[in-house]
């Protein structure tokens, strides 16, 4: 049985300003809670792409800002879509406090919310 790849390719990222405004404008699912909002469009690849938006205003360390994602890339590493979507993971004030086990449950619960109600 092969090793699954470990990384994270630029083919499983959103890259362009484009990418990011069409998830933005376009959005069919969304998922959201107190800490986060993941938005999600259907998209025409073989994949899910992901993208992150986590800022300073929100997450203010460098170091918080970076174990988010980290945290938020391993999850959708981990846990693909059924169908291919471009998702956009919106990081809100307070994240950073949480845990990384709290975080990773905060994502399970989006990432199932996300793929189960279509708006």
């Amino acid at each position: 049985m092969p090793t699954p790849s470990l990384h994270f390719p630029k083919s499983a990222r959103l890259l362009t300003a484009s990418q990011f405004t069409r998830v933005f404008e376009r959005n069919s699912h969304r998922a959201g809670a107190k800490h986060a909002l993941v938005l999600g469009s259907t998209n025409d690849l073989t994949q899910s792409r992901l993208g992150l938006v986590v800022a300073k205003k929100h997450v203010r360390l460098a170091h918080e800002r970076n174990r988010v994602k980290r945290l938020v890339r391993e999850h959708f590493r981990q846990h693909p879509l059924q169908t291919p979507l471009d998702v956009i993971f919106l990081a809100r004030k307070g994240l950073a406090e949480l845990s990384n086990r709290e975080i990773e449950t905060l994502l399970a619960d989006l990432w199932n919310t996300l793929v189960s109600v279509r708006q």
